[in-house]
């Protein structure tokens, strides 16, 4: 994915789309985010800002920024960064995942009572993933806490999760092999 969105940053060079360029250096760090390449990706992070400074961008690159730099030990910083833009998010699709990435950091630092807080927030989100994520740190904070029955409720939505994302792909699966028979005898 590295190579292939460096390639695509030198075509967009050429048709000079400053959005776009924004967007597939955003892309990049995520790349590196992923690989943990963290300083790469906090320098496409701060060009994707340089590129495309709009709200949409800013609060989904800042989100990602505050990660690394509460993996790097910059947890004030982190923290600063995420609270600054809760602020601003109202109407912003995306804010449960900030209240998931929060309540992460807060768990990591075994605050366990903020993590709770916006653990549960998140629990809103319309997004499964960040559902999921969510449900798994909750699982996980009430069973060091020895709560049992909410660790077996956030354990049983993280399985329903999971259960529906296997039944789409045995689905899928049974879509494609239908295909490939109707491909065969065609």
């Amino acid at each position: 994915a590295i190579i292939k969105y460096r390639k695509a940053i030198s075509y967009v060079k050429l048709i000079k789309d400053y959005s776009f360029k924004a967007n597939l250096l955003k892309e990049l760090a995520n790349s590196y985010q992923l690989s943990n390449n963290v300083d790469s990706a906090l320098y496409c992070y701060n060009e994707s800002l340089r590129y495309d400074y709009s709200l949409n961008n800013k609060f989904d690159v800042e989100k990602n920024i505050a990660q690394i730099l509460f993996y790097k030990g910059e947890r004030d910083s982190a923290y600063r960064l995420i609270n600054d833009n809760l602020d601003k998010l109202e109407g912003y699709a995306a804010k449960y995942s900030y209240y998931q990435i929060l309540g992460e950091m807060y768990h990591s630092d075994n605050s366990y009572d903020s993590a709770i807080k916006y653990l549960n927030l998140s629990m809103c989100a319309t997004n499964k993933h960040t559902i999921l994520a969510s449900s798994n740190i909750l699982t996980t904070i009430y069973d060091s806490i020895g709560n049992m029955e909410l660790k077996f409720f956030y354990d049983s939505i993280s399985l329903s999760i999971l259960n529906s994302n296997h039944n789409k792909s045995i689905h899928t699966a049974k879509l494609q092999n239908v295909y490939s028979e109707y491909a065969n005898r065609k």
